[in-house]
């Protein structure tokens, strides 16, 4: 399910913090013969972190026609905010800093403009998504493939751990491989 992983745009007063991602270029590791090998991204600022529940639940709080059992099912799915205890509850699948998952590209939307954000385009997203540990391609770091596997080698664990607390990336965001993709 689509977890609301990250957030761009101008820098906002809430939410996660945000770092500046140095404009650059998304290299897309699948292609048509007539995409280009490389896609120019201007530099953005990004979240440094997935948005957690609790800031999920700010929202629906402020916006009801967001919470689960008002949401037009023209924008979410029957498995929208499942884990959540009710439409104002977290419960015990969803603590309140961990990620929020399970959320529509809807929802992601409005919510992130509540916030003062944006989504980030897909380029901007894996511009952010490759760098390494250490570099801003991380294609050639072990150890950074080596996270990345392990990670989608487990199973998902219930409940997901807290937001960020994964080792950052070259740019100094976290998660993006691992928790939300």
């Amino acid at each position: 399910a689509l977890g609301l992983a990250l957030l761009a745009g101008a820098r906002a007063e809430t939410g996660s913090p945000m770092v500046a991602i140095p404009a650059g270029e998304y290299q897309a590791l699948i292609r048509d013969k007539n995409d280009p090998a490389s896609v120019p991204v201007a530099a953005f600022q990004l979240d440094v972190r997935p948005v957690t529940n609790a800031e999920f639940l700010a929202f629906v709080t402020a916006n009801p026609k967001w919470r689960r059992s008002r949401v037009s099912p023209l924008f979410a799915d029957a498995g929208y905010l499942a884990d959540w205890a009710g439409d104002l509850e977290l419960g015990a699948s969803a603590p309140a800093d961990a990620p929020v998952v399970r959320v529509s590209w809807f929802a992601a939307r409005a919510c992130a403009a509540w916030l003062g954000k944006r989504l980030p385009t897909t380029a901007e997203w894996e511009r952010a998504a490759a760098a390494g540990f250490v570099s801003e391609n991380g294609a050639g770091e072990p150890d950074y493939r080596r996270a990345a596997l392990d990670w989608f080698a487990r199973p998902t664990p219930t409940p997901l751990p807290v937001a960020g607390a994964g080792r950052p990336n070259y740019f100094g965001v976290r998660d993006l491989n691992t928790l939300v993709w």
